[in-house]
C-alpha cells in the first residue's frame, strides 16, 4: 500500500469522525485497506467494534477474493 494513500485515508477518517460527531459524545472511525489498494472507512460509530465491522465490510465489497482487508487505523474523536 502506498504510504501517501494510507496517510490520506487516515486523515480522512479522523476528519470525518471529528466533523460528524456532536456534543460531548465520542465517535469511532476506522480505515481498512487491502493489498491491492481497495479501502473502506467508517465514522461516527458509538463503539470500535461497529466501526471496524463497517470499514472492513466496505473494503471487502471493493476488493477481489484474492486480497484481504485489514484495519490500519481506528480512532475515537470528539
Amino acid at each position: 500500500m502506498n504510504k501517501y494513500l494510507r496517510l490520506t485515508l487516515t486523515a480522512l477518517a479522523v476528519t470525518a469522525a471529528t466533523i460528524t460527531s456532536s456534543g460531548t459524545a465520542l465517535a469511532w472511525g476506522c480505515i481498512a485497506v487491502s493489498e491491492e489498494g481497495s479501502y473502506g472507512y467508517s465514522y461516527n460509530y458509538d463503539n470500535q467494534d461497529d466501526a471496524t465491522e463497517r470499514a472492513l465490510g466496505e473494503c471487502a465489497a471493493k476488493t477481489t477474493t484474492e486480497s484481504t482487508c485489514e484495519i490500519t487505523e481506528c480512532t475515537e474523536g470528539s
